[in-house]
């Protein structure tokens, strides 16, 4: 029988434990009275919990108390004492072996809140509900259950909240008090009675709190759904399509334009491009640049030319650059750009920028697609610019830059997106999102990256593809529907190199890129031959404390978000119906037939709702034994169903029998909101829409047809007044104080793409259907 390293790790703990006369369960327990060899520049104070206690007042301070492992297989309970005035960023405590957690605590996610955080931690923190940074004593408890993967953290004795954690672990862990390990997170305030036990405090609350869809379900659920919404084939690309291309490529142009808040595009303002200074190297001239892109606002790159430069126009290539450590400095960059000036032609690589308002549509590859395409106006001035040989290319983000630019550009002489192109369902999981930057909202509900660069057909274009990352199976899908697209055009396939590398743009994939776009802007090979690869020019670039002066004379362009969304939304036409918002779901709401996991004298009756997109809704329907007043009362907690149960449901009496919703991406889809909340934006299912559509569709399938009213607690009741405009059933809506609308702050949360162009909230209250009321929940009640 094999036993997995996590039990084995805990066996051994807990046979430590037994050999000093310890609790068995106990895996660390520190009262934290006296210094000894593993307290670090820690300080001890007299009034501590028990006794003394531990201070960390210099940054260097901690105190590392050994082995702690903690995953997903075992139980676990966490207890101890923290007191603090500081609620700025800090680690208290932290249990990990190198990137791995096993269980940490963190202040300051929210100014002064407790933060409970896993291995789940990018996605999952149970944090608290108010701030405990008020120079007081705070008990904190925090209980792990396997069975349900559940995790609840109390302080002071109080529930504060709850939450599915998902798969992980860290059974090599070690605990460290006052920072984190790895990264420097000081700790300033005082600790106490630091205890960790491999068992559960909390057996009957997690009883109580047993989830209605299991975790496989949950999994199975999105996967499919997942599978359905991308698939890896473009059907517009079959041969028996082919007479409706036109019309088509015209259509996905539309829809990129649209995605990226570029249509209708920003007003067409003079460049007054500058210049900020130069440096040379032997063939090579190397200029700091700027323009305007947005109108008021300014683009930066760097401009690469030969030295001497020859007289008349010559060839040039966009370069953007993508996610590289250094951005356009990097040495990566740096030689594709060297070698193109060395060749005799003109580079420009264009700095990225990284932008977001999500409910005026601001998104960052929008911004960086501008940028380009404004460099591209302004290099087509230029009078050494030949218009007829302009080219793109880039890798990684750069490379993502190129195909949208493929998709929009009818300038593009040829281009070569490197390490990016591939269906979007290689980078899409249910556990993980790219760069926000891959995230222009709906745009996978309409098309997808293939069909994005087969607009740029039939013109010459290579892919760069390696196995070592989501481009692997791009040889397979994608590209041959490429080449057959290109071929039913007339023209050649699109080139392309598939190396047994890592995500890079190496000097292999460079020289194989220099020999197509020789053939392209140069012209064909005195003996005829398509040139296979072009070796790079010998020639040093430049040191980045070289690049420094020009840097400083020219910071890479920051854009203002708030400018940015009200550009965006004096331009862009107003929008009358949601479904414009997020055209990736189904807003007809129809009655559905529940499917219940318990019989109907319990309780508490769990069971689902399933939706057209096949993914069911978990719901709570209270006994009607314990019900007053006619009709349903649906209530949303943002913690789930579970935290809405342990707060107390007296203060919702009186409306009906109580129905308890998680729909996405609360509650039981919590561990999946991270994901989900920026892959959702990409797929058109923007999460504040998904979540009324769940609740609209459990408004509408509650048994009867008696009136339901909804009420959403803290950010829900965002997805609340959605829902009423979505399902007749809905008569009222409750809210608490609903934040701050979404022209002060369009990254809020639920985050709603483009809500703007339809209103904001106080236009949502408005436009309530008639006979809709809407109510502020006041204190108590």
């Amino acid at each position: 029988m094999r036993v997995a390293p996590a039990v084995l790790l805990l066996l051994a703990a807990l046979a430590g434990a037994e050999a000093t006369g310890q609790d068995p369960a106990v895996i660390v327990r520190a009262p934290l009275d006296a210094a000894d060899g593993r307290w670090h520049q820690v300080a001890t104070v007299a009034d501590g919990v028990l006794g003394a206690a531990a201070r960390f007042a210099d940054p260097k301070a901690r105190i590392d108390l050994g082995p702690c492992p903690a995953t997903a297989e075992g139980p676990f309970t966490l207890r101890c004492a923290i007191r603090c005035r500081d609620g700025s960023f800090s680690t208290p405590l932290m249990a990990r072996d190198g990137g791995a957690v096993g269980l940490s605590l963190v202040i300051g996610r929210q100014p002064g809140h407790l933060s409970f955080e896993a291995w789940s931690w990018q996605s999952v923190r149970l944090l608290s509900r108010h701030r405990i940074d008020d120079g007081h004593w705070h008990r904190i408890e925090v209980s792990y259950d396997p069975q349900s993967n559940g995790a609840l953290l109390f302080i002071d004795g109080e529930l504060h909240s709850h939450g599915v954690l998902g798969r992980g672990g860290s059974p090599t862990a070690r605990l460290r008090l006052g920072n984190n390990i790895g990264a420097h997170q000081p700790f300033a305030g005082d600790i106490d009675e630091v205890e960790v036990i491999a068992t559960t405090t909390q057996a009957a609350m997690f009883g109580s709190f047993r989830p209605v869809l299991s975790e496989a379900a949950r999994v199975d659920a999105l996967t499919s759904l997942r599978a359905r919404v991308l698939p890896h084939r473009t059907p517009s690309l079959s041969a028996t399509a082919a007479n409706d291309w036109n019309a088509r490529r015209q259509h996905v142009r539309r829809r990129v334009a649209d995605a990226l808040g570029l249509q209708p595009a920003p007003a067409d303002v003079p460049f007054e491009v500058e210049v900020h200074g130069e440096l040379k190297r032997p063939g090579l001239r190397l200029q700091r640049v700027s323009w305007i892109g947005f109108p008021g606002m300014r683009a930066t790159g760097w401009l690469w030319s030969p030295d001497p430069q020859p007289a008349g126009r010559l060839p040039t290539v966009l370069c953007p650059h993508g996610h590289f450590r250094h951005g356009a400095r990097d040495p990566v960059i740096q030689a594709r750009c060297a070698a193109f000036a060395r060749f005799g032609w003109l580079a420009l690589a264009v700095d990225s920028v990284h932008v977001e308002d999500v409910a005026a549509g601001v998104n960052a590859i929008g911004a960086m697609t501008w940028h380009n395409q404004r460099a591209l106006g302004w290099l087509l001035e230029r009078d050494d610019v030949d218009p007829a040989r302009v080219a793109v290319t880039g890798a990684s983000g750069g490379g993502q830059q190129t195909y949208y630019l493929m998709a929009l550009e009818d300038r593009l002489a040829a281009a070569a997106p490197i390490v990016m192109a591939c269906y979007w369902g290689e980078i899409i999981s249910d556990t993980s999102a790219h760069c926000g930057c891959n995230h222009p909202p709906g745009l996978a509900a309409s098309t997808d990256v293939p069909e994005m660069c087969a607009v740029f057909a039939p013109r010459p274009a290579f892919f760069g593809s390696v196995t070592g990352d989501w481009t692997r199976n791009f040889p397979r899908q994608g590209l041959p529907e490429l080449t057959a697209h290109w071929r039913r055009l007339g023209a050649p396939g699109p080139r392309s190199r598939h190396a047994d590398e890592d995500h890079n743009y190496d000097r292999m994939m460079r020289e194989a890129v220099y020999g197509f776009l020789h053939d392209v802007l140069a012209g064909p090979a005195k003996d005829g031959r398509v040139r296979g690869h072009v070796a790079e020019p010998e020639g040093a670039i430049f040191a980045l404390e070289e690049l420094q002066p020009l840097r400083a004379a020219r910071p890479q362009a920051q854009l203002d978000r708030r400018a940015m969304a009200r550009e965006y939304r004096q331009r862009r036409r107003p929008i009358a119906a949601l479904n414009e918002l997020a055209t990736g779901l189904t807003f007809d709401v129809a009655r559905l037939k529940p499917r219940w996991l318990d019989a109907d004298s319990a309780e508490w009756r769990r069971g689902t709702v399933t939706g057209p997109d096949g993914v069911p809704i978990p719901l709570r329907l209270q006994s009607a034994a314990d019900t007053s007043g006619p009709g349903f009362t649906v209530v949303v907690h943002p913690g789930g169903a579970t935290m809405a149960l342990a707060e107390g449901l007296q203060r919702f009496a009186g409306g009906g029998r109580l129905a308890l919703v998680d729909p996405r991406p609360y509650g039981e889809w919590r561990a999946f909101r991270s994901a989900w909340q920026r892959n959702g934006l990409l797929l058109g299912r923007g999460e504040g829409y998904q979540a009324a559509i769940d609740v609209a569709q459990v408004c509408a399938s509650l048994p009867g047809d008696a009136p339901v009213r909804v009420i959403g607690l803290g950010e829900a009741g965002v997805v609340a007044l959605l829902a009423a405009h979505l399902s007749q059933r809905i008569r009222a809506v409750l809210t608490e104080d609903l934040g701050r609308p979404y022209a002060d702050d369009g990254n809020r949360l639920p985050l709603c793409p483009g809500l703007l162009r339809l209103g904001d909230l106080p236009v949502l209250v408005e436009r309530l259907p008639a006979g809709v009321s809407h109510r502020v929940l006041t204190a108590g009640r």
